[in-house]
């Protein structure tokens, strides 16, 4: 074949030069929609809006590039300018960071916001609580002769506001489940017979206490004694209770004598001591419902009786009859002879149902 015309000459190189440009900008296109479905599939938050745009663009210029739409550098928009403002359009995706997708929690000043609501209704309750206990005691020692704080409608309207605002503050300050527990660690003393023998000084005892819809103030007391407990023991070993002395700073005794005849004194309960009631305590070694049950104590009010308030669920055949060998009957003035309690530790249920230590909100 003979040499091509100039011009044919000219029109292959024109088309070389079209194709490799169609092929430099497919790959661009091509690239473009790579980058841009990789940072949508890493940063699924972006406008969707401008994704769906970008990708229309790019199609468009990829068109225009197959089927020869425009001039190869001709300047005029066309592919060429397609390219650059799908280019610049990515350019201006926003990049999100790790910090910027999830945006950070505010959950301390919330908290601290929680804590410091929870504080305040508790110490709004604590007000209540010692107001309308005062308000007991006082209608407590201003009844006449031969009127009683259990008949009396004074009296009775008065402690059942006070029970009603006791079981709130239980519920803010120890928590709403219930039963609430109390752990006694006991130190034996050598004194008592066969103290090698029997275990040596170590021992424990764990009361659960009534529900509070049945006995709100004395529980609230007893979980106050081992709230504050600044020491004591059992002091006084007799047939049917052994008996506690406690030291609890600030812990009075009960502002009236809460009874409920759905939790009388039977074998292995716990009841408050004395007139007026508390903190002393003791644990019934029998059925005492009607040592201790109501018109017992007191020949002169035959409604009166000792708050009965738990009942020891470990340790009874175990701890209670070892501290029945000490040496001694009644009061023991020797304090040799005292099974020390070292320590009153609260027990509330846990989220899984079992029991944790409780301890006082920050």
């Amino acid at each position: 074949m003979g040499k091509l015309p100039p011009e044919d000459k000219y029109e292959k190189v024109r088309r070389q030069e079209e194709k490799f440009y169609l092929r430099i900008g497919s790959y661009a296109a091509l690239g473009l929609v790579a980058f841009i479905v990789i940072h949508f599939l890493l940063h699924p938050h972006e406008d969707q809006a401008l994704l769906k745009q970008v990708e229309h663009d790019v199609g468009e210029a990829a068109d225009k590039w197959l089927h020869g739409g425009s001039s190869v550098g001709g300047g005029n928009g066309g592919g060429e300018n397609l390219i650059r403002s799908v280019t610049k359009k990515a350019r201006e995706v926003p990049v999100v960071t790790k910090t910027d997708e999830v945006p950070k929690a505010k959950s301390a000043p919330k908290v601290a916001q929680s804590n410091a609501n929870n504080k305040a209704t508790e110490e709004a309750l604590v007000q209540e609580v010692e107001r309308l206990d005062a308000e007991v005691r006082q209608i407590k020692a201003s009844l006449p002769q031969g009127h009683f704080m259990e008949t009396d409608p004074k009296g009775v309207d008065a402690s059942k506001r006070l029970q009603e605002a006791t079981r709130k503050l239980l519920g803010a300050r120890y928590g709403v489940k219930e039963p609430y527990r109390v752990r006694l660690d006991l130190e034996f003393q050598p004194t008592i017979p066969d103290f090698e023998k029997d275990g040596g000084k170590d021992g424990h005892i764990l009361i659960e206490l009534a529900p509070s819809e049945l006995q709100p103030h004395s529980i609230f007391t007893y979980l106050e004694v081992a709230r504050n407990y600044g020491g004591g023991g059992f002091h006084r070993i007799a047939g049917h209770v052994l008996q506690v002395q406690v030291r609890a700073p600030g812990v009075k005794h009960l502002a009236f004598q809460e009874y409920s005849p759905d939790y009388p004194h039977k074998k292995g309960t716990v009841g408050y001591a004395g007139r007026p009631s508390g903190p002393a305590w003791y644990v019934s070694l029998v059925n005492n419902a009607r040592n201790h049950g109501p018109g017992s104590q007191q020949k002169a009010n035959p409604h009166e009786a000792d708050s009965c308030f738990g009942t020891v669920i470990e340790g009874f055949d175990t701890d209670v009859q070892r501290i029945r060998k000490v040496d001694g009957d009644g009061f023991l003035g020797d304090h040799k002879k005292w099974v020390l309690i070292k320590k009153m530790q609260i027990m509330v249920p846990g989220d899984d149902s079992m029991y944790i230590e409780w301890k006082p909100k920050a």
